[in-house]
């Protein structure tokens, strides 16, 4: 995956639309903590869907820290344009044992054991255009029009050993997967239109809150996103800002019969420096 070719590419495409001239440029990083829920269903091997829960059955982390960058032009009181980058990569180890013994052999019998690796990396590009669309002293409020990019990759890989005990006599193999059995991934580009609100607390304060939903349906592939935050903000001076927010995104996607839910909630602190 080329995050910096895509990213370059849904930038010019948010710039070409509009002249350039003096306006003011904005860098916004920061991260979230995010407690995740995620699971795919695909089919088994008797073509019955079968679900995997990403974090009960498969060990990935509920809880994790994840980045943000955002790169905003604005060129004058009602019109910029954005693009911004989130990553949303997690991998575990999950192992399981079980044990019978021999149909009329109770003094023999075999441990089994399955160790599976897991990977799930989900990179959301997303670039746009927003107009303000209400001012006054204290209020703005505004839409925007855009476009986000997902790439979707998931692996699975492991092993499997077992023991045999044959009156005493113990014997043991195992065998492990040479790679990923299972790779999937998918890129799904999806419009999306938004509503976002400023409201002036004091010089220094200010609140703030946006919204953004997409869906598109492409061949064999669709998907839809809901982003929802709410923040208040900061000016330490009149370059650097700090923002305190909360964030909810879900997306859920479908490609080639294999369906997956991602859903994030939590705390995030971003720091923006304009210039």
């Amino acid at each position: 995956m080329n995050i910096a070719r895509w990213l370059s590419k849904l930038w010019f495409v948010s710039l070409v639309s509009f002249p350039l001239s003096a306006g003011e440029w904005t860098f916004k990083t920061g991260a979230f903590w995010s407690q995740t829920d995620s699971s795919v269903t695909t089919k088994s091997f008797d073509n019955q869907d079968i679900t995997l829960d990403f974090e009960d059955s498969l060990q990935l982390e509920k809880h994790l820290l994840l980045p943000f960058f955002e790169l905003g032009y604005k060129f004058n009181q009602r019109h910029h344009v954005y693009a911004d980058w989130r990553r949303l990569h997690r991998s575990a180890s999950s192992k399981t044992n079980f044990g019978f013994t021999l149909p009329n052999h109770p003094d023999s019998g075999v441990i089994a054991g399955a160790n599976l690796n897991t990977r799930m990396d989900i990179d959301i590009l997303s670039a746009g255009y927003g107009y303000s669309f209400y001012q006054n002293a204290k209020t703005e409020i505004g839409g925007s029009l855009g476009l986000h990019v997902m790439f979707i990759e998931m692996g699975f890989s492991g092993d499997i050993s077992a023991c045999v005990n044959n009156a005493g006599n113990i014997i043991c193999n195992s065998t492990a997967t040479k790679g990923e059995v299972v790779d999937e991934s998918a890129t799904a580009p999806l419009p999306d239109i938004g509503l976002w609100t400023h409201y002036q607390l004091t010089d220094d304060w200010t609140l703030n809150a946006h919204s953004q939903f997409f869906y598109l349906k492409i061949d064999q592939v669709k998907g839809y996103l809901a982003d929802l935050n709410a923040s208040i903000s900061y000016q330490i001076n009149p370059n650097w800002d700090i923002e305190l927010g909360y964030n909810y995104y879900i997306v859920e996607a479908e490609w080639d019969e294999i369906q997956l839910k991602y859903n994030f909630q939590g705390p995030m602190v971003n720091f923006a420096y304009r210039f």
